[in-house]
């Protein structure tokens, strides 16, 4: 049994915050906030004869003395339960559901995710109160040592309480084999089918992906995997079209709104290399495939990429350093590319008895529709969190 809390206090300052609103200029505003932050959480992992239960969460509650309209609460929590039948047979049921208002509580949801989460919130342009669900259920059969096959099923709704932004319902299922050459390799094939609907306005997609998958053990302490497949998007939305000038004549609009279709064949691919030692973590991350878009981007194709590294090996203290890069390509809308930058630092440095003084640093670039909205925004806290715990507290 492992298990590990944390409880805070943070003074934070953020730049840049973007509501859904414009002001008496027709422009997006943008605000800096100066405030506290109650951070907690826990961290446990259990593993018994036959079942092995993750539990994880996370909050912050926010509040803003000069504005008291910006005081909020974050919180994300996830549960995955593994359960072996018998020798040939295990079951795993994963779940991840959080609220949020601010965007800069995603990158650390999202690295507690496994890649099957890809339809939860990615790449938010506004700051808007959010909630997301994601529950997913895999059977594998371990027919020999070496030859599994896997059958499972997803489902994930997001809503965002704006009534200008889209929500989103998605449905998956999917298939995959996998064989084992050898100790450290294993190479597979996988079909997925999934299905996106949204709120607040016509449309839906279906998405059908095949791919190859490989992962290997390079060495004791390097791990490899990697997938590469194709995806065909149908889509189903609105689009405006030309009328006929006698038909315009008669109807007095020249204009009309009809159901439109589309095909679209987009590469579905992910790649990760983690390296890790007893005192320091590196990890690298790439994925390339089609997400149900952010509130303003419907189905989309979405690239993005990150490196982290963590290290723990100066007595008392640990250092982490991560950068980001996201682009997301709308596959329906007619929009220009929405893309951002991040990069982050942090160091923990432990006073003793489970109390760590905290200090955390990044900065994030966005760019909506080629240059329509540029959008750069800041962060910095610093404050005490009390964890016990063998080693220094790690906040990547």
């Amino acid at each position: 049994i492992a298990f590990r809390p944390y409880i805070g206090l943070n003074g934070d300052y953020t730049s840049g915050l973007v509501p859904v609103s414009v002001n008496s200029s027709g422009q997006i505003p943008q605000s800096d906030a100066y405030g506290v932050a109650l951070a907690l959480g826990a961290y446990t992992h259990r593993t018994g004869k036959h079942t092995t239960i993750t539990l994880g969460y996370t909050a912050n509650f926010q509040h803003y003395p000069q504005d008291s309209h910006l005081d909020d609460t974050n919180q994300f929590l996830s549960l995955t339960i593994a359960h072996r039948f018998s020798r040939h047979v295990t079951f795993t049921l994963s779940n991840g559901a959080g609220i949020y208002s601010l965007n800069s509580f995603l990158p650390s949801t999202e690295s507690a995710l496994s890649p099957n989460y890809l339809q939860l919130p990615q790449n938010d342009i506004f700051d808007n109160r959010t909630i997301f669900l994601s529950t997913a259920g895999d059977l594998t059969y371990y027919m020999t040592s070496r030859l599994s096959f896997n059958l499972g099923g997803e489902g994930d709704l997001v809503r965002r309480s704006s009534t200008a932004l889209y929500g989103s319902t998605g449905a998956s299922a999917h298939g995959d084999v996998q064989y084992r050459f050898g100790r450290n390799s294993v190479l597979g094939a996988d079909y997925r089918f999934t299905n996106f609907t949204y709120t607040r306005g016509f449309g839906s997609s279906d998405i059908h992906s095949v791919g190859l998958n490989y992962s290997a053990k390079v060495t004791r302490h390097v791990q490899l995997s990697m997938r590469i497949g194709c995806a065909r998007v149908e889509s189903l939305g609105l689009a405006q079209v030309q009328l006929d000038p006698a038909v315009a004549a008669l109807l007095g609009e020249s204009v009309s709104i009809q159901a439109a279709y589309s095909l679209h064949y987009v590469p579905d691919m992910s790649a990760s290399l983690t390296d890790s030692f007893r005192h320091s973590q590196f990890g690298v991350t790439y994925t390339d495939g089609v997400s149900p878009g952010n509130g303003v981007y419907l189905a989309s194709r979405s690239q993005s990429g990150g490196a982290s590294y963590s290290y723990t090996g100066i007595h008392y203290w640990n250092f982490a350093v991560n950068a980001t890069y996201a682009r997301m390509n709308a596959i329906v809308q007619t929009l220009g590319a929405y893309t951002s930058y991040g990069a982050g630092a942090g160091v923990t440095r432990e006073l003793g008895k489970g109390l760590h003084a905290v200090l955390r640093l990044d900065a994030s670039h966005y760019d909506v529709a080629g240059n329509s909205f540029l959008h750069t925004q800041y962060q910095a806290s610093v404050g005490l969190t009390f964890s016990p715990g063998d080693v220094p507290l790690t906040l990547c």
